[in-house]
């Protein structure tokens, strides 16, 4: 909404994100720590590990009605409110770009002392009025900055520094981020709710998942970045924004792109909102890239490519050490023509691999000598996210039903649909590794794994799941036999050792985070098999792990300080 609208800085009513009845737009409420606990100097100097953050200090004791003051602007703490733009074409044409978080000017309300504050009691925050001239928000409406209610905001005295001498506020930034988010009229449904679902923290695109990035980093950094945001509203906005331009607005020490959208093989229009166009959304990423922006989330873009289109799977199925069903790719234009002769080719395709697969594993003396029968499997697609494009067959006809399905839909550039075996597998083990390092063992190992068995299917699509902890997964799907369980979590390590063996020669530098997906299965009494399920994306879902958003928030900070800046590329410009 537009100024007195849902998204206005209101005055006397419920400010999204703020408390009921107070006065101006909102500052958050998230219940941030305590002020006097800061532990290590600001910015990139000591980043703490596994999700420890701080709390920002107070530097400001009391505060004069009419004081002009540095504020720290928070964009999370009013999602649905305005930016800072230097010029009023950058908010009210889309795509819309301004700085969200950063430094600005502003004026003291009313009389302020810290002996008064508490963190929890929005009433004893400090108010405030902004002074920057222009704002927009992301649907493109101007504040009204004349109307004293408008720009009057409750904030907290961390984010507020005197001008008694150099601050923060003067100097150069750690690190200047870009974020690459959905601004259209329909939000992102965080899908917060069911064993499925995303938990608290919400879908990547959601606004829910960007605040609590974005409230990690204040909490870890303090106020010593800054955010400009891009927000489109369909896939050809992408193609507007300029990287050059952007890299001129870019002050930190260190830079960084995160892009909140899913790419998809998909025209717009879809009604899923952040679902954007693949190769637009990849144009982008490689010419920031080029500028000098470094993408560090998800992924840098040709490795991104790799998660994303799956395409792994067929080219690694035949290999006996990486244990990924048989796979094979079947061509849009078949399923177009008659996509019954496509089904029967692939269904052939997959027998002639199972019996390679039978003659390669003879070959190097493995167990397997005998090709299996394959006369049921998986459908799915590349570009597809939240398990949306997932269908069991059991026949020729149903995989014809599955191949039209997936290949036909309204708005569809899919070039192709995999069709894989059918794995029987009484578990699948999520595995969550976080910065591995070749190097480092202890690093190869998962920071949690979390236990999940499909115990429905949504129109043939495998989307409901219960998830477990390790004792419940071995009463449930193990008979108990804590030996067979064991025996598939040692496999599963050693085959994930593997997998980043082989991410080593898609990238030189290791991904900050990947989730190895394993499906077990025991075969008797302390034995058991296991197969690939997935390789997924930094970005993927937390399932449930309690301190997921934490420890991988962190890890994301850390990353964007890799490759700071030479001295002569930064602040202020020129």
């Amino acid at each position: 909404g537009g100024p007195n609208g849902a998204g206005a800085w209101r005055a006397n009513g419920n400010a999204p994100g703020g408390a009921p009845g107070s006065n101006g737009r909102g500052a958050g409420g998230k219940g941030y720590p305590a002020h006097g606990s800061a532990a290590a100097a600001w910015g990139a100097g000591a980043l703490p590990q596994d999700g420890a953050t701080r709390a920002p200090p107070i530097t400001v004791s009391s505060l004069q009605a009419g004081e002009e003051v540095d504020i720290f602007h928070r964009y999370s703490q009013d999602p649905n409110g305005y930016f800072m733009v230097q010029n009023g074409t950058s908010g009210l044409l889309h795509p819309s770009i301004g700085k969200t978080d950063g430094w600005t000017c502003g004026r003291i309300n009313q009389d302020w002392n810290v002996s008064m504050y508490s963190p929890a009691d929005y009433k004893t925050w400090v108010e405030i009025q902004w002074s920057h001239p222009s704002w927009y928000n992301r649907r493109g409406h101007k504040l009204d900055v004349n109307t004293p209610s408008m720009i009057t905001q409750k904030v907290m005295p961390e984010q507020i520094r005197q001008r008694h001498g150099p601050t923060e506020a003067q100097s150069q930034p750690s690190v200047s981020l870009v974020h690459v988010r959905w601004g259209g009229e329909q939000p992102v449904n965080p899908v917060t709710e069911g064993a499925g679902g995303w938990g608290q923290i919400g879908a990547t695109p959601s606004d829910n998942y960007i605040n609590g990035l974005e409230e990690h980093i204040f909490q870890t950094l303090g106020p010593t970045y800054e955010i400009i945001s891009c927000f489109i509203q369909g896939s050809d906005e992408l193609e507007k924004i300029s990287p050059p331009l952007l890299r001129h607005l870019l002050r930190g020490q260190n830079i960084a792109a995160l892009y909140f959208l899913w790419p998809i093989s998909f025209q717009d229009g879809h009604d899923f909102p952040a679902y954007v166009d693949r190769h637009l959304l990849f144009h982008l990423m490689v010419h920031m890239e080029s500028t000098g922006i470094p993408t560090r989330f998800p992924h840098q873009s040709h490795l991104y490519k790799i998660f994303a289109s799956k395409e792994w799977t067929a080219q690694m199925c035949l290999h006996p050490l990486m244990k990924v069903p048989l796979t094979t790719q079947v061509a849009r234009q078949s399923i177009a023509r008659c996509p019954a002769k496509a089904a029967a080719t692939a269904m052939a395709a997959l027998q002639r691999l199972s019996e390679s697969r039978a003659s390669w594993n003879a070959q190097l003396g493995w167990g397997q000598e005998k090709p299996v029968p394959v006369n049921k499997g998986v459908a799915k697609l590349g570009w597809s996210w939240e398990a949306m494009d997932v269908t069991g067959w059991k026949n020729k006809q149903e995989l014809t039903a599955a191949l039209g399905n997936l290949g036909e839909q309204p708005g569809s550039f899919v070039d192709l649909v995999f069709v894989q075996e059918w794995v029987d597998f009484d578990v699948e083990m999520r595995h969550f590794l976080v910065e591995p390092d070749l190097n480092n063992p202890e690093s190869l190992k998962p920071k949690t794994i979390v236990y999940t068995v499909f115990k429905s299917k949504e129109g043939g699509s495998f989307r409901n799941f219960d998830r477990y902890d390790r004792p419940m997964c071995l009463k449930n799907c193990f008979q108990n036999d804590n030996a067979a369980l064991a025996n598939a979590e040692k496999q599963a390590q050693e085959l994930i050792v593997r997998w980043l063996e082989w991410l080593q020669a898609q990238t030189h530098e290791l991904p900050t985070f990947v989730r190895f997906d394993i499906m077990a299965k025991r075969t008797g009494a302390g034995t058991a098999n296991i197969m690939t399920g997935e390789l997924t994306e930094l970005g993927g879902c937390f399932l449930g792990w309690p301190k997921g958003p934490q420890v991988v928030f962190s890890a994301m900070v850390r990353s964007f300080f890799k490759d700071p800046l030479p001295p002569s590329n930064g602040y202020p410009g020129w």
